[in-house]
């Protein structure tokens, strides 16, 4: 996965101790593994163990784009903050010796390493295969080195021999925690991974998780392995089917888009699609990208400009930003299925300015007041990223191949676990309606360039997955990246070519 996004220093957010014991007893009995994500400005410890449940802080980096896990590998246990990403399947860390972390010059183009792992300091440390750990994206960014395994702990479970890749070259600054379908895994022999390891070592009933990521400017939010929390969504929880690639095999979490349509403050609908949308749902891409044919109707309607092959952006008139009830709808698996409303301050992004600040040289636009747009146009693969999935809350069902979905009951303070059990996901509904909240804007918001999901054959550019995306980079990124100590680097998930 890879994407280009400017990201703040990893922080993580503190769970208040009633919101904790509250979720505990909620766990008491159950197989549940909440992993949580946030930001501070105190950096505190990421993992909780709670009887029955696991959690985990993933920290929303200031600009909305980019999701980050504090995990422990090895023993003693070394702290090391990863990219969670359902697009992709294989959990990688950087080696504490990676080219990029010891060189000046590559992190001047590539940024700064993050976090690292020492091997040499595991006892629990042993190596698959020398050699064999490699992956390159399609923007040219890349990591390679070994396959190994050692002890890793997410949200206070201990998953025992858990293969990773261990780079040891990278041009990417942070590992990712892949927590996709086993078959789209970037090995040349297939193996078990994270997801099938939960299940494997009892940890959990089935290979399920729940994702909740909140609003662009959260500090907290979860995902929560082998269980839900019904304080989190609003309504009922629909499902809808994960579609098999082409060859019968799931690799991906590919559902039916069918239809995309806007509301308006007035009440009126306008629809955007003309028929059904195979779309992947993929925390690792921080963008949405529809068909060119449905991206140009709304750009039309909006009156963007789409500057992407030069600038990566989209541009639009802030002044949209005024339409507060204002929001694009996406609905999944036919016309009972279920609806996902994004408001329009989730999809117009407000981080312009502080670019041109940077010295991005926007083109000749007819409106002063610009924003760049959450959505944008692809030839070939069609992905859900944090723009929409903000909104949504997802329960990823990789046992029974099911995705469920509802709007997510943003900054829900109350948690109220179930757990999912090996009949699948199950008939749940969330509160009647949205928690009210006063939200409070920091940083640069999405502030990123374009982002894609992993799902690739070993050794070639898969026809199935997003790999062969093309991921332009910002021919001003570097100026960007001058400014690290205000705002971050560039860092983020998105698409591979194994």
């Amino acid at each position: 996965m890879r994407s280009l996004s400017l990201i703040a220093t990893v922080s993580v957010a503190v769970i208040t101790a009633a919101a904790a014991a509250a979720a505990a007893a909620d766990t008491n009995s159950q197989k549940v593994i909440p992993v949580s994500f946030g930001r501070s400005t105190t950096k505190q410890p990421a993992l909780r163990r709670r009887v029955g449940t696991y959690s985990q802080e993933l920290n929303n980096n200031l600009t909305g784009g980019g999701y980050y896990a504090q995990v422990t590998v090895g023993t003693p246990p070394q702290t090391v903050d990863l990219v969670v990403d359902t697009g992709s399947s294989d959990v990688w860390i950087l080696d504490s010796r990676a080219d990029l972390c010891g060189s000046k010059k590559k992190q001047n183009y590539y940024r700064y390493c993050l976090s690292t792992y020492d091997p040499s300091k595991s006892s629990t440390y042993s190596v698959v295969s020398r050699n064999d750990f490699s992956i390159r994206y399609v923007d040219g960014s890349g990591a390679e080195g070994d396959y190994i395994r050692d002890t890793f702990s997410i949200g206070g479970a201990n998953i025992e021999h858990l293969q990773m890749g261990l780079a040891e070259n990278s041009t990417i600054n942070s590992g990712l925690l892949g927590i996709g379908f086993a078959a789209n895994v970037a090995a040349l022999t297939p193996y078990p991974n994270i997801m099938n390891l939960f299940q494997d070592q009892d940890l959990i009933a089935i290979q399920a998780y729940s994702l909740y990521l909140d609003d662009l400017y959260a500090e907290t939010g979860t995902i929560l392995f082998g269980g839900l929390d019904t304080q989190k969504f609003i309504g009922k929880l629909k499902t809808v089917d994960i579609e098999p690639d082409r060859s019968g095999n799931y690799s991906s979490f590919t559902v039916t888009l069918s239809s995309l349509t806007t509301t308006a403050d007035n009440g009126t609908v306008t629809n955007y699609t003309r028929s059904v949308v195979p779309v992947i749902l993929d925390s690792g891409t921080t963008l949405t990208y529809v068909p060119y044919t449905v991206a140009n109707r709304i750009y039309r309607a909006f009156g963007a400009v789409d500057d992407t092959s030069r600038t990566g952006l989209v541009y639009i008139n802030c002044e949209h930003l005024n339409n507060k009830n204002f929001t694009f709808d996406f609905q999944f698996g036919g016309k009972d299925g279920p609806i996902i409303r994004v408001p329009i301050d989730e999809m117009i992004l407000d981080n312009v300015k502080a670019y041109i600040e940077l010295g991005l040289d926007v083109p000749s636009l007819p409106f002063d007041n610009v924003c760049s747009f959450g959505l944008q146009g692809s030839a070939e693969y069609y992905l859900l990223g944090d723009t929409f999935l903000r909104s949504a809350y997802v329960v990823y069902d990789l046992t029974n191949k099911e995705i469920g979905l509802a709007q997510a009951n943003l900054n829900s303070t109350e948690s109220k676990i179930v757990e999912i059990t090996e009949s699948g996901i199950p008939d749940a509904s969330g509160v009647a309606s949205q928690v009210s909240a006063t939200q409070t804007a920091t940083g640069v918001p999405g502030t990123q360039s374009p982002t894609g999901t992993s799902s690739a054959t070993p050794g070639s550019q898969s026809s199935e997955g997003a790999s062969s995306k093309v991921v332009p980079v910002p021919s001003w990124e570097a100026l960007v990246v001058a400014c690290v100590a205000s705002l971050g680097g560039f860092m983020g998930t998105g698409l591979i070519v194994l």
